[in-house]
This record gives structure tokens, C-alpha cells and sequence, in this order.
């Protein structure tokens, strides 16, 4: 809005049309009367008057600069082309040029300003200046800049945050009339502003362009609240919601807990929401309040974890600023590890039981069940976590529970197998003896589960179902846990490998026991030589065997003969009879 009609709006008793709604008057009134206190007192501080320049100032300034400066007072007559006072809101009224504005209100006479600074107000009469300044016309409380020609000119631009409204700007002089004072003109911020509503930007008067015919711009929101916000960097008090978080573990025992939250106070111009955030960064629970004044809480239920809490407030449509964020966590209420440290031949296997999220000195019952077990017990917390050893255990599945005596809902489980061993083998060979021989083998066998039945065997290297030597043989595991089987005959030469294999099984699991181990014979020894003669060596005396093959000769043809002779016999009596 044109600073003149602001001004003669105020001067005719009207409110300014570019300001909060009616209802919203009282508290900016409030805010005006802090303002002004707040401007009295910087001033009596700098041992300064509002206004204290001397008469000649007034009459240097501008004529709507003198306007600002000047403040309204029931004796000054208007000129004669003032308007009327208004009754509905005016068209905006670009700003006018020195040389074209209309002729204004006369400067008011110098004893009425300000009191001098040398006049001590009473605590009472201060109360009563700062009260009154609320309920007077605004006038201006800063002396305008000169007619030097600037470039840039430091500003209080507009932000979308409630918490910081306004930041220092520093914009070139042209962008400030074509852009700033055109773009952001709505009212002065002030801590009761209503929601929604887009405040302005604060801009002081200036002169631009060119120095020998320079324009004049006579300020935006140039009024007492916007050069108390200018002469204070910018700044406006605000009040900050204040957020307490009481995390809570084990709530009842658990296992989830719980976060509980205070905030406040909150503002009824505000929007505000409260979002808990896990450790993935998902939204777990979200809680709001819009049109809410004082302290509120809020709940919620958390499985154990790391979580964030932010708090955010709104007062522009959609714009939220993160004004508080706080982490915490939900311990583990109550929870339990188990795991087998060793296998088992039959009642020796060992498991390790870690609990957490004890409370002190408080009891709780316990069991060990698994097929064929089944022990229980109470146990009194010594501290908040504890690891407790089991010893004994045949090989098999175990569900250990544990639950707190005071109350039956808080329980904890955890499952764990206890394997039963494995089979070692080891061989020891018998070599063939002597050529044409044979080998053997004796397959030592330990870490033999007790009640378990297991298969042995031979075959060639590798071939675990190929030809079986010497056939598949069984044993059973017994408290010694060993066993030898012998395998025999095995041939000379060759490599083998020896197996075993058996399935434990109870009523619930099945576990396949195995091992091999390979093995080789060397080949017989080698076959006896037979003597050799020596070639061209003379055969004498009883070593000849040509007498003894002659006789031989002569006996078996003699033996002929007479067996034919005699079969002639034969056949002449039986012819003649």
C-alpha cells in the first residue's frame, strides 16, 4: 500500500486494508505496544529523541518522507486536497514522485516529538508512553536517508519461516522497486499474524537512478513495527515450542516399549506435527494439531530399535520448518540366544544359553526340553544379561523358554541342534606276502555315536557304488565309541577307498553320518628264477643220460612186441575153439 494513504487512513481513524483482519486488531496492538516499548527503551539507551533533528531536517525531507517522519497530531490541518477518510479499501497507489506528490500534512511543531532525552520518565509514566504510542497513529521513528542516490539498499526480505520471518537482504535499488516492493507487500510481521497469511518485505526510503534526476521510493512497511523489526538486524522474537521425550524399554515387561512426548506451548496461528522416524528413515508414527494453543502429548508403542523424533510447525500453506529433532532408543525388553558349542557321541554335547534384558534381582522360570530332556528351574537376575553353559546333552533339537515370574506374558525363545559327531576311519594294511599272495585291510573306526548302526565298506579309489570287496559290513556304536573291521582279500596292487555311513534319527530330525579314507597295496613280490645251463658244457660219467634213454627205448619196444604176440594167441584159440 502507498505510504500516504496508509498514513491517512490511520490519521482518519481507518486500519489499514493490507493489514490483519479485524479480529486479529487487539493483538497487533499488543505487538505494537511491545515494539514501541521495546524502541523507547533502545533509544533512551542511545541517549537519542525520536525526531531530534532539527526543524531544518524535516523541511529537507521529501514530502512523503516528511509525511513518515511526521506524526499526526489532532491540531495539524490537512490540506485542503486530503481525502476523506476511507470506508472501504482503496486501490493501490503506485508510489509518487517528489515533484508530483500531492501537497501534505505541514510538520508538526519540534515540542511536540519525543520528550527530550535528558526527561526521566517514572516507571508508571513509561508504562503509560509505551501504551499510549500503541494507541496513537504510527509514525515514523527513524530519520530517512537523504537525496544521495543509492545502488543497493539493505532490506528485511520475507521468508516462509515462522521461527526466522525475516533475513537481511542487500538487493540492487531497481530491483527493489520492481521486484521486492511489488512482490512481497503484505503486512508487517508480528508474532499473532494469522495463519496463512504471506507478510511483506521491509523496506526503508531510498533514492534511485540517475543522480541528476534521481527517483524517489518512499519505503515499504516503512512504519513503527517494521523499522523496529529493521533496526533490530532483522530479528522477531518468536516463541519455540519446547519438546520432551521419556523413552521407555520393557513397558510391562515388554518386549515393546514405549515413547512418551510433551510440547508446547503451541500457538493457535500455527499448524504443527510430530513424526518418529526408525532407523531405515521410515515414518512409524506421525501425530499434528492445527488451531491448538498451550501444551499437548503424545504416545506411542515402539518395538525395540533406534528411532528420531522431529518436530515441525507451519504457517504458510504447505511450507513446513523443522524447528526440534531428538534421537532415543527402545532396548531389548527381554531376549534370548542359543547355540550348540559341541557334538555329541551320545550324552556329552555342550549348547551356551545368552540372555539379555534382565531386570535385577527379580526371577524367572526357565526350561531345557528336547527328546528325552526336560529340565527346569528358576533363576534369579543377577544382572541384565547373563550366559549360561548346558552340559551332557545327547545329540537332538532343545527349545529353551524363559519366562518372568512377574509377568506371565513376558517370555522369551530360542531353539538350537546339537549334531551328533561325526565317524573317523583310519587303515592299516597287509601287504601280499609272496608272489602269487594276496593283501588285506583293518579299518579303525572311532568317534562312533553310541546306538548308532553303521555300514562299512571297500571299493575301488573313489568308487563309493562300485564293486564292494570282501562285502558291506556293520557295526554299532557302544560306549567305547570305536570298532575295527577287517577287510580281506584284497589284491595286490591297486588302490582302494574305505567307507562309512549311517543316518541318527529321533523323533523329530534326521543327520546322515559319513567318512572315507583312501588306501593302497603294493604289488607281490616277484616269482622265483629257474636254474639255467650253461650252452657247450660236456656230459660225462653217470651224468649222461644217453644210457638210461636207450635202455628205456629198448625196454618199451620189447613190451610191444610181446602184447602183440599175445594178441595173436588170444585170437588163434578163440578161432580154434
Amino acid at each position: 500500500m502507498n505510504t500516504s494513504i496508509r498514513d491517512a487512513l490511520r490519521r482518519a481513524g481507518g486500519r489499514d486494508p493490507s493489514g490483519p483482519a479485524g479480529e486479529s486488531f487487539d493483538a497487533r496492538r499488543r505487538w505494537r505496544t511491545t515494539l514501541a516499548g521495546v524502541v523507547v527503551a533502545t533509544m533512551a539507551l542511545g541517549g537519542m529523541t525520536a525526531l531530534a533533528a532539527a526543524p531544518a531536517a524535516a523541511d529537507e525531507l521529501p514530502p512523503a518522507a516528511a509525511e513518515q517522519a511526521t506524526p499526526a497530531t489532532d491540531t495539524a490541518t490537512p490540506p485542503a486536497d486530503e481525502p476523506a477518510p476511507a470506508t472501504e479499501d482503496p486501490a493501490p497507489t503506485p508510489a509518487e514522485d517528489p515533484a508530483t506528490a500531492p501537497a501534505e500534512e505541514p510538520a508538526a511543531p519540534v515540542d511536540q516529538a519525543a520528550p527530550p532525552a535528558d526527561v526521566a520518565l517514572e516507571p508508571a509514566d513509561e508504562a503509560a508512553a509505551q501504551e499510549s504510542a500503541a494507541e496513537a497513529p504510527v509514525v515514523a521513528l527513524l530519520v530517512p536517508p537523504g537525496d544521495e542516490v543509492v545502488d543497493k539498499v539493505e532490506i528485511c526480505h520475507r521468508t516462509d519461516s515462522y521461527k526466522n520471518p525475516y533475513v537481511i537482504n542487500e538487493p540492487n535499488a531497481n530491483g527493489d522497486v520492481d521486484g521486492h516492493a511489488t512482490e512481497h507487500v503484505g503486512p508487517v510481521f508480528y508474532p499473532e499474524i494469522p495463519k496463512h497469511t504471506e507478510w511483506g518485505d521491509i523496506i526503508p526510503p531510498f533514492y534511485y537512478g540517475d543522480p541528476e534526476d534521481p527517483s524517489f521510493f518512499p519505503g515499504l512497511n516503512w512504519d513503527a513495527e517494521g523499522q523496529a523489526i529493521y533496526e533490530n538486524d532483522c530479528v522477531v522474537p518468536t516463541e519455540v515450542p519446547e519438546l520432551v521425550i521419556t523413552p521407555m524399554s520393557c513397558v510391562e515387561g515388554g518386549p515393546n516399549g514405549q515413547l512418551d512426548f510433551t510440547l508446547g506451548p503451541l500457538l493457535v496461528n500455527l499448524d504443527y506435527r510430530v513424526i518418529i522416524w526408525d532407523s531405515a528413515d521410515m515414518n512409524v508414527a506421525e501425530f499434528g494439531w492445527s488451531g491448538v494453543s498451550g501444551e499437548v502429548n503424545g504416545s506411542a508403542d515402539l518395538p525395540p530399535g533406534d528411532y528420531t523424533i522431529t518436530v515441525e510447525q507451519s504457517i504458510i500453506v504447505d511450507v513446513w520448518e523443522l524447528i526440534d529433532e531428538q534421537s532415543f532408543t527402545i532396548e531389548e525388553c527381554l531376549a534370548v540366544e542359543a547355540v550348540a558349542t559341541g557334538c555329541s557321541l551320545g550324552d556329552d554335547g555342550t549348547a551356551l544359553v545368552s540372555l539379555s534384558g534382565l531386570i535385577v534381582d527379580e526371577d524367572y522360570d526357565w526350561s531345557l526340553m528336547g527328546d528325552g530332556v526336560d529340565i527346569a528351574d528358576t533363576l534369579t537376575a543377577p544382572s541384565e544379561s547373563l550366559d549360561v553353559p548346558f552340559g551332557d546333552l545327547p545329540p537332538g533339537s532343545y527349545t529353551f523358554t524363559i519366562t518372568w515370574t512377574g509377568n506371565e506374558e513376558v517370555t522369551a525363545t530360542a531353539t538350537f541342534f546339537v549334531e551328533p559327531c561325526q565317524p573317523v576311519i583310519s587303515v592299516v594294511v597287509t601287504e601280499c606276502p609272496a608272489y602269487g599272495g594276496e593283501g588285506s585291510a583293518l579299518l579303525k573306526l572311532s568317534n562312533l555315536v553310541e546306538g548308532v548302526e553303521y555300514d562299512v565298506w571297500v571299493t575301488a579309489k573313489g568308487d563309493e557304488h562300485g564293486t564292494v570287496y570282501d562285502g558291506v559290513k556293520t557295526v554299532t556304536g557302544d560306549a567305547t565309541h570305536v570298532a575295527e573291521v577287517d577287510v580281506s582279500p584284497l589284491a595286490a596292487g591297486k588302490d582302494y577307498t574305505a567307507w562309512v555311513h549311517a543316518v541318527w534319527a529321533d523323533s523329530d530330525d534326521e543327520f546322515e553320518l559319513h567318512a572315507s579314507a583312501d588306501f593302497s597295496l603294493k604289488p607281490c613280490p616277484a616269482a622265483p628264477a629257474k636254474p639255467v645251463t650253461p650252452a657247450g658244457l660236456a656230459v660225462t660219467g653217470t651224468s649222461d643220460p644217453t644210457g638210461p634213454i636207450a635202455a628205456a627205448l629198448l625196454l618199451l619196444g620189447l613190451g610191444g612186441a610181446a602184447l602183440v604176440a599175445g594178441a595173436r594167441r588170444e585170437g588163434r584159440v578163440r578161432n580154434g575153439g
